[in-house]
């Protein structure tokens, strides 16, 4: 009967790590990469990549923000929809190692408590969930800040950069 549970978390677990992954709720997201502990410890920032788009624009955004004629309000808007989702990032991240440390323990013991297995990894979904479309209205937030010309010259800037 033990063996048949573990078989069951351990199915239970790989069609969930699976479809996640498949998703493309990667690294930082709520599962980590293969190879990848999300914390840094392999040079990675473990970040999710959504999170790394948002940063990623924001910063290119600022950076350009002379060329793009930026207004300081659309400026301080920038820098806190970026601040906003480094600490996020920050947060999901510190979230989901616990999460792990949580399943590590459970899977360890000689009875694994399959109900409470099953409420951590709904937790840990559903969390995931919340946190990626954070992340989606924050992108668009960010986009919807700048105007249309300033959107088309971006753009522009993004592809002479790419160039190089």
């Amino acid at each position: 009967m033990k063996t048949k549970m573990m078989w069951i978390v351990l199915a239970g677990m790989t069609v969930l790590l699976g479809s996640a992954a498949y998703a493309g709720s990667t690294e930082g997201c709520g599962i980590g990469r293969k190879g990848s502990h999300g914390d840094g410890r392999d040079g990675s920032k473990g970040e999710c990549p959504i999170t790394a788009k948002v940063e990623k624009k924001a910063h290119m955004i600022l950076e350009k923000r002379a060329d793009l004629g930026l207004t300081d309000e659309q400026v301080k808007a920038v820098e806190a929809l970026k601040l906003k989702a480094e600490k996020d990032g920050i947060a999901q991240n510190a979230q989901r190692q616990a999460f792990m440390l949580d399943l590590a323990a459970n899977l360890k013991e000689d009875k694994v408590d399959v109900e409470a297995a099953n409420t951590l990894i709904d937790k840990n979904t559903s969390s995931s969930a919340a946190f990626i479309k954070s992340n989606v209205a924050a992108y668009a937030q960010l986009k919807a800040i700048l105007t249309p010309e300033q959107l088309k010259k971006l753009s522009e800037l993004k592809r002479h950069h790419e160039e190089k």
